[in-house]
């Protein structure tokens, strides 16, 4: 029996959710700091001026010292707000103190700037799975999938990329056509350039 797209990402949403929840804080923590110091370090970062990344919560990679550190550099850094039912825009930040919880609990600048899609340079970019072409399974509600299309029909060089410990990776994730392909993988132990 053949599985629909939408089945097989139901399927390994839950696993993946149990494998992400399977991880302690102390891992997560100390995986994340690896994963920081990989993703400070990309070439493609070094040109990069206005670059989004997201406030993780939960087990997801921790991104607080790495947003911090962008911010440090004197990177334009943008994160995501959710605006009304599918829609995800970003903003400017510049205090990581004024950052207040969203929708989802998610912290999120309220008051900042928007920054158009085709502003930014690089996209640091949450999933709960990822393979290595660069196939990437979210959390089911589509919102960085519509971003990432709008995003990448304006700026088609747009650096997409993934961030994930190593037991995020699979073998494939399951796309239809609305998924975007990252253009890197940061993980604990490596970078991944991500092809076809």
């Amino acid at each position: 029996m053949t599985l629909t797209t939408t089945e097989a990402k139901r399927r390994m949403r839950q696993e993946y959710w149990q494998r992400l929840a399977g991880l302690d804080r102390k891992e997560v923590v100390q995986k994340s700091a690896l994963i920081t110091a990989k993703a400070l370090a990309l070439p493609q970062l070094a040109t990069a001026q206005t670059v989004g990344a997201y406030a993780s919560i939960g087990n997801e990679v921790a991104t607080g010292n790495l947003i911090a550190a962008l911010l440090s550099a004197g990177k334009n850094l943008v994160l995501p707000v959710v605006e009304g039912d599918g829609v995800m825009e970003f903003r400017a930040v510049t205090d990581l103190s004024r950052l207040t919880p969203g929708v989802f609990g998610i912290l999120e600048p309220r008051e900042g700037e928007p920054c158009l899609p085709e502003k930014i340079d690089l996209l640091f970019i949450p999933g709960l799975a990822f393979d290595h072409r660069g196939g990437r399974l979210g959390r089911g509600k589509g919102y960085y999938d519509r971003y990432l299309a709008r995003a990448g029909a304006l700026r088609p060089d747009l650096v997409k990329v993934g961030l994930a410990f190593s037991a995020q990776l699979a073998a494939a994730a399951p796309r239809d056509g609305r998924d975007l392909l990252m253009d890197l993988l940061v993980t604990e132990d490596e970078v991944i350039i991500c092809h076809e």
